[in-house]
């Protein structure tokens, strides 16, 4: 980290503590270059990453003030873990059909679906990376790659995760396309159909179609919009379902849509929870290298001791969603899950497995997180000033402290099926919130925004035309 970005984050901190006031003048350039003794030019800089954050602002002749942002704390409608009623229906509802055509239509703004747009992938260096690969390994492309995967990238993941506290066997760790898979693989190892199956609320609809497609009865458990999970909330889960729960897929670290991360210790009393009761914890990490603040945090398996925690992950939101390569961990399960894998699916990306090996076998993975660390960081706040000075009054909106979308809470009245309609009647793609839900009932009144997309002239457009809609529908 630069010394300008120590600089931002230490006043950034200070911001967030109150210790700095809204409207508060802030010490000149010269002022606080001779308190911190730094450059004037690491000052300037760190004052223009904050400006870009949008926590201070320039008064023209009169410096630097902390901006008025104020932002009211969530509310999630949901209280107790409850059930929905099963459904053989497996096919995406018109809503996430709509969702999902407007991702990649150039002419839609992509504020819908949670896919950074290609200015935060490392699309040079893989392209560089592939063609290394295929000049070392021309036969590469014609190579099946079977279950458990490449031993070279398999080693690779297990190096990485150690420094988190994981320790497993390379031979615990079972490569799959995509984390979804990897979900999919595991709840088939250790459910069957009409099983109990805890999902997170609101969760990731994609979770909620293929616990759903598998047969499978789902116990939706309300997580909190800071601290996610909660160990009061599993053994109510436990206790509804009189010992019948058989698993729980959960995201520990910035839950999509809300951004929360669960504490080290609410993670493992789950941990111990979940073991004690012999129910499995499928974790999904994908997002866990996008923290802000601090160091990585640490998932659910660095705490597992009976190997009751079943991990996923990918690497699609961070390197390439197009290689699709995944990966599952597991001591306990990881023969039945390549097992399953082999029935399936059979083959892995060869070509994607071995790309991925030889980029994170460099320093160019730490590099680029860097790069995305600080760039959402940056955008989750010009975004939500940006939502906040344009939505009607009584907007709130999440306070994530990792991950890249925002979950944004309407006034009262307003549907957001009706706003993602008009939306992109004017080419621009949001997410409903109920989609985030098994039952239709909830968040009527939510929507997820995607921020991995650059600040331009651009966004401010669009964020401007959501708020008119939304108001339109106060005014009805």
């Amino acid at each position: 980290m630069t010394i300008y970005e120590e600089l931002a984050d230490s006043i950034e901190e200070r911001i967030r503590k109150g210790l700095i006031l809204a409207g508060q003048k802030l010490p000149s350039v010269r002022e606080l270059s001779l308190k911190e003794e730094v450059s004037a030019s690491s000052v300037v800089e760190a004052y223009e990453l904050l400006r870009s954050r949008g926590l201070i602002e320039s008064r023209n002749r009169s410096g630097f003030y902390v901006s008025f942002i104020q932002t009211a704390r969530l509310e999630i409608p949901k209280k107790n873990a409850s059930f929905i009623p099963a459904s053989n229906n497996i096919n995406p509802d018109e809503l996430i059909k709509a969702l999902r055509l407007a991702t990649y239509n150039p002419k839609i703004f992509p504020f819908g679906a949670a896919s950074p747009l290609p200015d935060f992938f490392p699309n040079k260096a893989m392209n560089r990376t592939i063609h290394k690969v295929l000049s070392e390994e021309p036969g590469l492309i014609s190579e099946y790659r079977f279950p458990p995967g490449s031993l070279e990238l398999r080693d690779q993941i297990v190096s990485r995760y150690r420094k988190f506290g994981v320790k497993v066997p390379v031979e615990s760790v079972v490569t799959t396309a995509g984390a979804i898979e990897g979900i999919g693989l595991a709840l088939k190892v250790v459910t069957k159909p009409g099983d109990v199956v805890g999902i997170e609320s609101p969760c990731y609809f994609g979770i909620i179609q293929l616990v759903r497609s598998l047969g499978l009865k789902i116990l939706e458990i309300p997580i909190g919009p800071d601290v996610g999970l909660t160990p009061s909330s599993v053994r109510a889960a436990i206790s509804k379902t009189a010992g019948k729960l058989k698993a729980i897929v959960t995201v520990s670290n910035f839950s999509n849509p809300l951004g929360s991360l669960v504490p080290n210790t609410a993670k493992e009393e789950i941990v111990s929870i979940a073991s004690k009761s012999n129910v499995v914890i499928i974790e999904d990490d994908i997002y866990g290298d996008l923290y802000f603040e601090g160091t990585r945090p640490r998932p659910y398996i660095s705490f597992d001791k009976s190997d009751s925690v079943i991990m996923c992950g990918s690497f699609a939101k961070t390197i390439s969603p197009a290689l699709r390569v995944g990966y599952v961990f597991s001591k306990k399960y990881s023969s039945e899950i390549a097992f399953q894998k082999s029935a399936s699916t059979s083959a892995v990306s060869a070509l994607g497995e071995d790309t991925l090996a030889l980029f994170l076998s460099s320093d160019l993975y730490e590099k680029h997180l860097r790069f995305l660390r600080t760039s959402y960081k940056t955008l989750i706040a010009q975004y939500s000033t940006a939502i906040l000075a344009s939505f009607p009054l009584g907007t709130k909106i999440s306070q994530p402290q990792g991950g890249f979308v925002l979950w944004v809470q309407l006034p009262d009245g307003i549907d957001s099926r009706d706003v993602q309609r008009m939306a992109l009647q004017q080419s621009i793609s949001v997410a409903p919130g109920t989609i985030f839900s098994a039952s239709d009932k909830d968040y009527v009144n939510f929507m997820r925004m995607n921020c991995a997309i650059p600040w331009t002239g651009q966004s401010q457009k669009a964020i401007n035309s959501l708020g008119l809609i939304v108001s339109s529908y106060l005014r009805k």
